[in-house]
């Protein structure tokens, strides 16, 4: 056993040790406790019994399609009203988007993108056909696409199922959603911050869907803004206990809000200590997910980077040198748009750990892996 300063560690970690899940009280004595340190070791040993040293990167193209928005989420600065704001309208035609992913080549293990609620672009007849060139033209590349609440609303509008719109994505060739649009689960919460986006009941319905169907997810929690500690452990057991029903989440990734031009920005920053606090409990209380992710976009490589000692086993994917990422650089992220590789592996031996290449499915790779033949593509 640890020593602590705060006993109630010790209480976590038998249950742990136990193989007992933690409960919505052991989850908020995380949350406050005054041993941050202890906390962090306790993260630290769930994570390496997980994934031991490794900690994992990809090589990814990370492609924002469009900011036309419907949705009204208080949260949000990227969305655009494509007729008060026609001036920061972003749409991309399906040859802008595949031509913009292999602008660098194909030397890449995965195509990340998301979008908003628009109506003009959030439609099969766009996407399928776009997936295929894709699937065709790259073979080893994973697609990563979409999230909950956007195939919620293509759903609607197409008049399908959610089981019938996953089955034509699968054909052609999803293999991964993304785990935005999960905000935060509590239903007054929720009712105040994104109204008109995808219910929590649905978010989940939607990623076991696609677990059943044999198309992996994640999700993600947006912390710092008018929720309440209660709200973010609710949200980590009702995801839990989603995994246990449906299994088919590799990762959990905790996003940060971000202030700046959108309805909330009295809500202000998140502080550091909150991150990395916030990185471990999620590791702590997701005892049946393989991975938490850091994603250097959000806190920032040198926050992320003692994520590392809090739980985390993954910094996220590179981007390609010449990608636009639009969500949080809308809210006044101060990162970049790009990481070289060779950080990435700097940045985690230089925290003690092993770094892995990997895809999205974490399938792993070396690190000047490449694929044979670079595919032409037309």
């Amino acid at each position: 056993m640890t020593r602590f300063v705060d006993p109630a560690l010790s209480e976590v970690e038998a249950k742990l040790d136990a193989g007992a899940a933690l409960s919505i009280d052991d989850g908020l004595a995380l949350y406050r406790t005054p041993d941050l340190h202890g906390l962090g070791r306790l993260a630290r040993k769930r994570k390496e019994l997980k994934s031991g040293k490794k900690v994992f990167y990809v090589l990814n193209r990370y492609i924002n399609s469009t900011n036309v928005c419907y949705a009204g989420c208080k949260f949000c600065s990227f969305a655009a009203d494509e007729f008060k704001e026609r001036e920061r309208v972003v749409r991309m035609t399906a040859d802008q988007v595949y031509d913009k992913a292999f602008e660098t080549g194909t030397n890449f293990n995965q195509i990340h993108i998301v979008g908003g609620h628009d109506p003009r672009q959030l439609s099969l007849d766009y996407w399928l056909p776009l997936m295929r060139r894709f699937k065709s033209a790259a073979p080893h590349v994973q697609l990563s696409l979409f999230t909950a609440a956007e195939l919620d609303y293509m759903a609607r509008r197409h008049r399908l199922s959610y089981p019938e719109l996953i089955a034509k994505l699968k054909e052609a060739g999803l293999d991964n959603v993304n785990g935005g649009g999960a905000e935060i689960f509590a239903e007054e919460t929720r009712a105040k911050i994104c109204p008109n986006k995808v219910t929590s009941e649905n978010w989940l319905t939607i990623h076991e869907e696609l677990h059943r169907q044999g198309i992996a997810s994640n999700a993600t929690m947006l912390y710092g803004q008018i929720e309440s500690l209660e709200d973010r452990v609710d949200h980590f057991m009702r995801l839990r206990v989603s995994q246990e029903r449906s299994p088919g989440y590799n990762a959990f990734i905790p996003l940060a809000f971000h202030p700046d031009g959108n309805e909330l920005n009295d809500c202000g920053w998140t502080s550091g200590l909150d991150d990395v606090r916030t990185f471990a409990v999620a590791r702590l209380m997701l005892d049946n997910f393989d991975h938490i992710k850091a994603y250097w976009m959000i806190q920032g490589l040198k926050v992320c980077q003692v994520a590392l000692q809090f739980g985390a086993d993954d910094m996220d994917g590179t981007h390609g040198s010449t990608d636009e990422e639009m969500i949080y650089h809308a809210a006044g992220t101060r990162s970049g748009q790009y990481v070289d590789d060779r950080e990435f592996r700097r940045l985690i031996e230089g925290a003690g750990y092993i770094p892995v290449r990997r895809n999205t499915t974490y399938d792993e790779f070396a690190w000047d892996w490449a694929p044979e033949k670079a595919t032409a593509y037309a």
